[in-house]
């Protein structure tokens, strides 16, 4: 569940190699692009986005057919502050800030836990700007898709203990808007998140990101705390 939730929020963070002029440049553009989308989502008071996951396992034999180790998930994602609620086919995550809860609807069953914060496992509320810090990045390519003008930036982590080592991270030039990140783990899996649709500043109470119990008859809860 972890390794999921940390692939997911995973998505902006990227490694640098600075070595002269040149690479200087590349640098700035990147970083420009950077702030620019953090500027953008850190004006929202709340956000909901969907998206689509491409889930690509490695081949075990050159032979194997890509598109059978291919699977597409949809999803949505609630941000407020700290504050986040996730959606996908077979489970809902739910966090308040201190507390993280996964609902299983199919086994009637909840865990709740504390929410930690590592390397491998941060909150939403810093997707948009946890690349300051521990992270370098450098432009991967510019390119022209259905009209948009997009930058591509390649991330990977300075920590190398993490489960993944480079992440491309896609831009919208025109609107600073996330359009898609791509995570390359390092068991060989790759995460393709596309992002289908955005819709900031909703109205979220406090208690939409909260399991509550009592809606959910029979629920079994597993308390992890």
């Amino acid at each position: 569940m972890k390794q999921l939730f940390s692939l997911l929020f995973t998505c902006l963070v990227l490694q640098a190699f600075t070595q002269g002029p040149a690479k200087t440049y590349i640098q700035d553009e990147a970083d420009i692009a950077l702030k620019k989308m953090s500027t953008r989502y850190e004006a929202f008071k709340t956000i909901k986005a969907d998206f689509k996951l491409v889930v690509t396992n490695p081949k075990l034999k050159p032979t194997d057919n890509e598109a059978k180790l291919t699977d597409t998930i949809p999803g949505s994602i609630s941000l407020k502050g700290e504050k986040f609620k996730i959606v996908m086919p077979g489970q809902e995550i739910f966090c308040d800030g201190k507390n993280i809860w996964t609902y299983l609807p199919k086994e009637r069953e909840v865990q709740v836990d504390l929410f930690e914060e590592t390397d491998d496992v941060f909150s939403p509320s810093k997707l948009f700007s946890f690349y300051k810090t521990g992270f370098s990045y450098q432009v991967k390519e510019k390119k022209t898709v259905a009209g948009k003008k997009i930058l591509v930036a390649e991330m990977s982590p300075v920590n190398k203990k993490t489960s993944y080592f480079k992440i491309d991270v896609s831009i919208n030039d025109s609107n600073a808007a996330l359009l898609e990140s791509k995570i390359y783990a390092k068991n060989g899996s790759r995460y393709l998140y596309k992002i289908t649709a955005e819709k900031p500043d909703v109205e979220l109470s406090d208690a939409f990101f909260s399991f509550d119990a009592a809606k959910y008859p029979s629920v079994k809860v597993i308390d992890l705390r």
